[in-house]
């Protein structure tokens, strides 16, 4: 555990360019997650769920092995890569291609055909001051 710590520190710290904070923001979007949501997922608060997804700090590995596993993930995938430009936009958990369910939008028949009534009286309306601006211009 030791050495694969060392490791995980000297990976993130001075290697290369790693992608946690960006993933962690495109794992949230992709998943319809807010930070609260996501970081609820893995004992977190959404403050540091913040840090991370800023650069600021970096989850222990602990906390990167669950994250991988639950978005079935690897942990180089996680931290070497843009999963933005390998997905190229929405994917499924596992990276597959997936058609996305956008969140569900209430459906308002009532208010719709309240809404198409009142656009047809404002439309007479506007069709009757017409004809009474006319008919005042013509005096």
């Amino acid at each position: 555990m030791l050495k694969q710590l060392f490791i995980y520190k000297y990976i993130i710290n001075f290697e290369m360019k790693n992608y946690i904070g960006l993933n962690i923001k495109y794992l949230c979007e992709n998943n319809f997650l807010s930070q609260d949501e996501f970081g609820a997922k893995f004992g977190l608060k959404k403050s540091v769920v913040g840090t991370y997804i800023r650069g600021i700090s970096y989850p222990k590995i602990e906390i990167i092995q669950k994250i991988c596993d639950e978005f079935n993930l690897t942990i180089d995938e996680f931290i070497n890569e843009d999963l933005y430009i390998k997905y190229k936009g929405y994917t499924g958990a596992g990276g597959n291609p997936v058609k996305v369910n956008e969140p569900e939008t209430p459906v308002y028949g009532a208010e719709k055909d309240a809404l198409l009534k009142t656009i047809e009286a404002q439309q007479q309306t506007i069709a009757a001051m017409k004809i009474t601006i006319d008919t005042l211009k013509h005096k």
